[in-house]
């Protein structure tokens, strides 16, 4: 008997861990909702003292910063060589093998996969506009918060005969996903705790496909990212890949070459369609892309008005060149106003209640126009039967809160039976 009772204990924990964790919401939903995208982190040597220009820069990332103005996930540090720094910065710094003074290192959040840093270069103006922001990274955030599936990035090679055969088999495989996968019935319980904020019919199958040119000198930074996402991606240069993003900008993982299959293309779309299972984003695979977005603010369904969303811009104003690169990296014109703007606007459309939207309709982003999210739950008219229908939602939430009591009385009474068979 005493053999039986410790494997019962485990699937006893098993099961409350998957009651209390698991959730109905897609998770490319969840992701984009409740993920908060983890920091880059941009350490600057130095020695004595920084002169003013340079003094400036860092100050782009304070609290009132441009930088944290423009919500980039990223955090500084600055490293005094004369101060006697850590072994571990002297020994980053060493890794570096540059005599440039300042010098920036920028390394993925951790647990790093390139954890010496896979930029580094001097602290200039230029240098870190392109480094939080660029034109395709921009392009993704749009369709994300519009509702997108996923953006698969394919990175080419250099070789056209590979890069046009891989690419057509993605394309192909992404249309025949869009077609074939269905998403999960999301739990009425999930919806009551606030697990997604958007009706569930509201949410599409929709993945869309961006070519990036490793000679595209725009990119060059973010092409640099996309090769660190993974320790050995730089090893393999001469093979095209792909790159699912989804959520706040996440890579999910990448195929590369032959790996770039109608096998490996499903399983990474089922991955990303199915549901939730586990809430912790650290126990998701992935790496979370440096964006300057404010996603806290931006991802947020529509009103019953679509109401607009505002302009997804890098450091406007942080550079001379910047600047005059503005109209390039601003969103479609229907998102050019600012987020206080837009509220007016949604409050004063609100207060008519002329217009109604179909709850089932969903607009996708393209590179020629913009577009707007799904409506709320809340913008379907009353239901007659509401109160039958919150009578069902708290059943259905007593039933799962009763499973989960029960578990937890299963793993008490076999854990108390387990000492007592051990005290014999």
């Amino acid at each position: 008997m005493r053999r039986f009772i410790t494997p019962l204990t485990v699937v006893g924990v098993l099961l409350t861990s998957t009651l209390i964790w698991a959730c109905s919401v897609p998770v490319f939903r969840y992701a984009l909702e409740r993920w908060p995208a983890d920091k880059y982190n941009v350490v600057v040597f130095y020695r004595g003292e920084l002169n003013p220009e340079q003094q400036k820069i860092v100050s782009q990332f304070d609290k009132a910063g441009t930088i944290s103005q423009q919500a980039a996930n990223v955090e500084l540090r600055l490293i005094d060589l004369d101060s006697k720094p850590a072994p571990d910065d002297v020994e980053l710094w060493k890794k570096q093998k540059s005599e440039t003074l300042p010098l920036m290192v920028v390394r993925t959040p951790l647990p790093a996969p390139v954890p010496d840093g896979y930029w580094s270069g001097a602290m200039s103006e230029d240098n870190v506009a392109k480094l939080i922001d660029s034109p395709l990274r921009q392009n993704i955030a749009k369709q994300l918060i519009n509702g997108q599936t996923a953006v698969w990035v394919f990175l080419e090679s250099g070789n056209s005969e590979k890069d046009k055969a891989a690419f057509e088999l993605l394309t192909k495989e992404l249309k025949r996903m869009e077609k074939t996968l269905k998403l999960p019935e999301i739990d009425q319980a999930d919806i009551e705790q606030g697990l997604v904020s958007v009706s569930p019919d509201s949410l599409k199958l929709k993945f869309s496909l961006e070519k990036c040119s490793r000679e595209d000198s725009a990119e060059t930074d973010f092409t640099r990212m996309l090769l660190a996402t993974e320790n050995d991606l730089k090893d393999f240069n001469a093979e095209p890949m792909a790159f699912p993003v989804f959520g706040r900008g996440r890579v999910l993982y990448a195929l590369i070459g032959k790996g770039i299959n109608p096998g490996t293309i499903e399983q990474a779309c089922r991955d990303l369609t199915g549901p939730c299972t586990c809430q912790v984003k650290d126990q998701n695979p992935g790496t979370d892309l440096l964006m300057a977005v404010n996603w806290e603010k931006l991802v947020t369904p529509a009103t019953q008005d679509e109401k607009e969303l505002p302009p997804l811009t890098g450091l406007i104003g942080f550079s001379k060149e910047s600047n005059e690169k503005t109209e390039a990296l601003k969103m479609p014109d229907i998102l050019k106003n600012d987020l206080a703007q837009s509220n007016a606007g949604s409050e004063k459309m609100d207060s008519s209640s002329g217009e109604k939207t179909n709850q089932s309709e969903v607009t996708t982003v393209s590179k020629a126009n913009g577009a707007t999210t799904s409506t709320l739950a809340s913008d379907v008219p009353e239901n007659p039967n509401q109160s039958v229908t919150a009578e069902s939602t708290q059943g259905s939430s007593l039933i799962r809160n009763l499973l989960i009591m029960a578990s937890l009385m299963i793993v008490v009474i076999l854990g108390a039976s387990y000492l007592l068979m051990a005290r014999k």
